[in-house]
């Protein structure tokens, strides 16, 4: 196998290289902080190298091990499939990196699912100007699958790392800088409930291959791979809130909050225990409120998610609110639980809501003839 492969740095500065340095070599196999050293070495071909460089370093791989098969086929595959950990891993193999067996079936493994993208598009297409000019829908869908594919080059590289949390990994970074359409979230959203799912039957056990697969993963690092995908799916929750938050495209007249919640649907008051409502217009630009349904003996705790940084009134919904904190709990004793909330300050009610043994569920964040504002910050 050849290892003269070559590729110039797509902008190659002195100053960088003085800093990063030049590309790794392998003479000496990493035997000690294996994880460490490969993930170095992912972040600098992150630095210099991008999709295209990847696209070559793949192409390179399979002609070193004679896969001109798969090099055609590579050919009629869109950028936004292809993963750059795994062109990165395949440079690395072919500068002297002797990957492990677990490596190297992973490797494989990515490089059959990029093939695989290609092979499963419908083969027959008559329409020639359905080629030549994608919809506004297909770009949307590439869009979103070059997301899923940078995701995973986030989890990959967070696995490398020995799966430990930290705040460089920020999947919301991501949805926005590629500007993804909220529509198409829903995509992304359930490629990693798949794989949340997939994790807590690990955990759970129930499942004796998906444990054996896993083996390798301590508890504490399983439980790191749970949060990560959890992570992941309040994100997306969080970024369709933001574009929500964003989609007036200029910048108008402010509008006075009893305005904007003219058409929010609320109960004055519940004569019944004696509550009388806040107006709609104490929901605009606040942070956190408590809220009663009277039909159905609800308690919901609304709170604004931690990107926008507050919620507001449009019609009838509220926006701009954290789809995981966000929670309602049916009382018992309504006339005795609610006393913990009216009267009680920030700490207190979260307390006495916590306190509440009943289970918590998702609030629809629309206004009833029933909902009772009791009290907003």
């Amino acid at each position: 196998m050849s290892t003269t492969f070559k590729i110039k740095l797509l902008n190659p500065r002195s100053s960088d290289t003085n800093i990063l340095g030049m590309e790794p070599t392998w003479q000496v196999q990493p035997t000690e902080y294996r994880i460490s050293r490969l993930s170095k070495a992912f972040s600098w071909y992150n630095y210099f190298y991008g999709k295209k460089d990847a696209r070559d370093m793949i192409v390179n791989y399979l002609e070193a091990h004679d896969r001109k098969a798969d090099v055609r086929l590579l050919k009629g595959i869109p950028d936004s499939a292809i993963r750059l950990t795994t062109g990165w891993l395949c440079r690395m193999s072919m500068v002297g990196l002797e990957l492990h067996d677990a490596e190297q079936l992973k490797l494989q493994n990515q490089l059959r699912e990029i093939l695989d993208s290609k092979q499963n598009e419908v083969a027959e297409v008559t329409d020639e100007s359905a080629v030549n000019r994608p919809n506004i829908q297909d770009r949307l869908r590439e869009k979103a699958s070059e997301c899923n594919g940078e995701l995973d080059g986030m989890f990959d590289e967070f696995m490398l790392s020995g799966a430990k949390m930290t705040a460089d990994f920020k999947p919301v970074t991501i949805m926005r800088g590629l500007n993804v359409a909220p529509q198409m979230i829903s995509q992304i959203l359930d490629n990693w409930k798949r794989k949340l799912s997939e994790f807590e039957a690990v955990v759970e056990g129930k499942d004796a291959q998906l444990v054996e697969a896993y083996s390798y993963l301590s508890k504490i690092q399983l439980r790191n791979v749970i949060k990560f995908c959890e992570a992941v799916v309040n994100d997306c929750g969080a970024y369709v809130q933001i574009k929500k938050v964003e989609r007036k495209p200029r910048k108008v007249k402010a509008v006075p909050p009893e305005k904007r919640a003219a058409k929010f649907k609320m109960q004055a008051e519940f004569a019944e225990l004696k509550l009388k409502s806040q107006p709609a217009a104490s929901l605009v630009d606040k942070t956190e409120a408590w809220l009663y349904d009277s039909k159905k003996r609800k308690l919901i705790h609304l709170v604004a998610d931690s990107h926008t940084q507050s919620f507001t009134v449009k019609n009838n919904s509220v926006i701009g609110f954290s789809t995981v904190e966000t929670v309602q709990k049916t009382l018992r004793k309504p006339a005795e639980q609610l006393k913990g909330i009216v009267g009680a300050g920030k700490p207190a009610a979260r307390k006495a809501f916590k306190d509440i043994n009943t289970t918590e569920t998702a609030w629809n964040a629309r206004g009833t003839e029933n909902l009772i504002i009791l009290k907003s910050w």
